[in-house]
Order: structure tokens, then C-alpha cells, then sequence
């Protein structure tokens, strides 16, 4: 009886043990499975860094004009004067489009987007108004008046504040706006073509654009954004006079704005 209960006692041991080793292997290899399985963890989004960009733009420009006549011009009849002043005062619009580039920088803080962008295109907007003749009063030549404007280019440089929605970016934007405005305007006496009033101008302005726009990262590098801008470039002026008759003065100003309407595709670094 007691060897048999020793051998019995030895059996039930060596089983114990075999279970608990096989326990342990469970969980050790278990282990061992999990941590070879895992994934790292990904990175949070952010839209803090640098970033380049190209875009093209959809620009609709308005035009304003205005003439005021002085000098012997005072001694018309004032019908004929303002008649003339209104012709050459009225504004006008043109459509165009536009390809360039940008560069900035952003940061994130929270869900605040703080970043400051500078821009440049280049635009094909102008246009250009013929009165044909038209009569102002009894004993006045038949008149004819041509105005036209050129803008060829467009720089910006303005901060931008957005609010982070995880990949979409809603944000307002203002600051500098750099453009040429070139412009002409001449009246011409269809009697008498070597008499004309008028000249042109060109020159670049330093003026103003506030805007907003949405932006969406496709990937942690790339993202797609539309944007609106409002554009004001000032404006730019000439004095002339009647090319045969230097007392009939006139002075001739012109302001150009801007809505400007832009696609681009940003890679961030």
C-alpha cells in the first residue's frame, strides 16, 4: 500500500506539473503572438509644416472709370459736359483666368490652424469699350470714346487662421495684394481725327484681399483646397488735353477689383 500510494502521488505531481508548464506556454506564446501581430500605432494627422502648392483661378474683374473735364470745358453747356463726363465714367467688367504657385507655412495648435501663405499668379484678364459715335448737342462733332484695361499678374502675401474639423480646414484669410493695372481712354472728333483727348497708363499697385477658403488633406502630405478671394488694387490716373486746343483739360482715374475664385493641389512637408 504505500508504494502504490507514493507512485499514485508521483503520477498526480508530474501531472500537475505538465498542466502548469502547458499553461504557461499558453500564455507565453500567446504573448509572443500578440506583441509579433501588433501594429505600430499611426501618427495623429497635423497641419503644422511647410508647404508648396499650384493652382488656377476663375478671375471676374470690375472696372471703374471717371473722367472729369476742367479747363475750357467749364464754358460748354453743362449737358454736353456731364454728358461727356458720364460716358467716360461708366464701369465695366471682364472674365478671365489665372495659373500659379504658393508657399507658407501652418501650425497647429489645438484645433487652431495659424499659417502665413504668399501666392503669385499669372492673369489674362482684359477688356476693352468702343462708344461708336454718338452726338451730345447741336453744332458738338460726332464723338467717339475707347476704354480699355489690361491686369497681367497678381501677388499676395496674408496670414490665415482656420479651424481643424480632423481632415477638412475651414479658414479665413486677409492681407497684401500686389497687381499692374494698365489702362487707356481717348476721345476722338470723327470729323476731325487728328483731334483727340485722352492717354494711358500703367503702373503696379499695392492694395488689399480678404477671403476664406476649405482645405481637405487626402493624405498626410497631400491636400485639395477651393478658395475665394476679394481683390482691391486701388487705382491709377492721367491728366490730358485736347490734342489741338491745350485749355480743354481732363483728368482721367481708373480702380480695378477683384473676385478671384482659385483651385490648387498643396503638398505639405
Amino acid at each position: 500500500m504505500g508504494l502504490e500510494r507514493f507512485y499514485n502521488m508521483k503520477k498526480t505531481t508530474a501531472g500537475i506539473v505538465v498542466a502548469l508548464c502547458g499553461f504557461c506556454g499558453t500564455i507565453y506564446g500567446g504573448s509572443q503572438v500578440s506583441y509579433s501581430q501588433a501594429a505600430p500605432a499611426p501618427a495623429p494627422f497635423t497641419w503644422t509644416g511647410f508647404h508648396l502648392g499650384v493652382f488656377g483661378s476663375y478671375t471676374h474683374g470690375q472696372f471703374e472709370p471717371e473722367l472729369n473735364l476742367s479747363g475750357t470745358f467749364n464754358q460748354i453747356p453743362p449737358i454736353i459736359k456731364n454728358g461727356l463726363e458720364s460716358r467716360g465714367s461708366a464701369d465695366f467688367d471682364s472674365d478671365g483666368g489665372g495659373v500659379g504657385g504658393l508657399i507658407g507655412f501652418d501650425y497647429q495648435l489645438g484645433k487652431w490652424v495659424f499659417g502665413l501663405e504668399g501666392a503669385g499668379e499669372y492673369l489674362w484678364s482684359r477688356e476693352s469699350r468702343d462708344t461708336g459715335a454718338f452726338i451730345l448737342g447741336v453744332g458738338v462733332p460726332p464723338l467717339d470714346m475707347r476704354t480699355s484695361f489690361k491686369t497681367h499678374y497678381l501677388f499676395t502675401v496674408a496670414p490665415r487662421i482656420g479651424y481643424a474639423c480632423g481632415r477638412f480646414l475651414p479658414y479665413v484669410t486677409g492681407g497684401l495684394a500686389v497687381g499692374d493695372l494698365e489702362w487707356s481712354q481717348t476721345v476722338r472728333d470723327l470729323s476731325d481725327p487728328g483731334t483727340h483727348l485722352g492717354d494711358s497708363r500703367s503702373e503696379t499697385n499695392v492694395g488689399w484681399m480678404v477671403g476664406g477658403g476649405l482645405q481637405y488633406a487626402l493624405t498626410n502630405h497631400w491636400s485639395a483646397r477651393v478658395q475665394y478671394q476679394y481683390v482691391d488694387l486701388g487705382s491709377a490716373g492721367f491728366d490730358s488735353q485736347v490734342s489741338n486746343s491745350p485749355d480743354f483739360r481732363s483728368h482721367h482715374s481708373g480702380s480695378l477689383t477683384e473676385h478671384n475664385a482659385s483651385f490648387a493641389l498643396i503638398y505639405k512637408f
